[in-house]
């Protein structure tokens, strides 16, 4: 019992961070996170309507730019709204973006689902320049729109197009 406990209070406190993105319009982002880029997505055709939902990539804010960022939160976002230019999202839903050894990286956009282009599929793929499909998959979420909600999915249901293949 005591192992069980300790192990929910270590996670405790990344579950109190998601649950404070959620609900909240940014920018500006929680001083400790920055945003480091993301994705568009909509269900409606058309220029006006590109980014009316997003994925954002939140990252361990660094000081000095040679630091490489360390990725720690994937935020479902729908747009409100503009200060200028710069897009202003109420943050929908937010997952802990998993722990993976390196070789691995973050795809979204140019993923499958069964076999079926998905452009709401993101996941973590390890880096092959072998063949036209990234197959090793370490994990995969699906962004419900227009809930803006993300769902788990298995990951060998999913596979992402390796844009490194030279026969593209």
């Amino acid at each position: 019992m005591r192992r069980i406990t300790g192990l929910v209070l270590c996670l405790w406190p990344v579950t109190a961070l998601a649950g404070e993105l959620i609900g909240q319009v940014v920018p500006p982002y929680p001083a400790t996170l920055q945003d480091i880029g993301g994705s568009c997505m909509t269900l409606t055709p058309g220029y006006a309507h590109i980014c009316d939902y997003s994925v954002g990539v939140l990252a361990d804010a660094v000081e000095d730019a040679a630091d490489l960022p360390v990725i720690r939160w994937l935020v479902v976002g729908r747009m409100v709204g503009r200060d200028g230019t710069q897009a202003r999202w109420l943050i929908t839903d937010a997952v802990a973006y998993p722990k993976s050894e390196s070789g691995y990286h973050l795809q979204m956009g140019s993923c499958r689902l069964a076999g079926q282009q998905d452009d709401r599929v993101i996941a973590v793929v390890r880096d092959d320049d072998q063949g036209e499909l990234l197959t090793d998959v370490r994990w995969a979420r699906r962004v419900e729109l227009p809930l803006g909600k993300f769902t788990e999915l298995d990951p060998r249901a999913v596979d992402c197009l390796n844009e490194a293949y030279l026969g593209l």
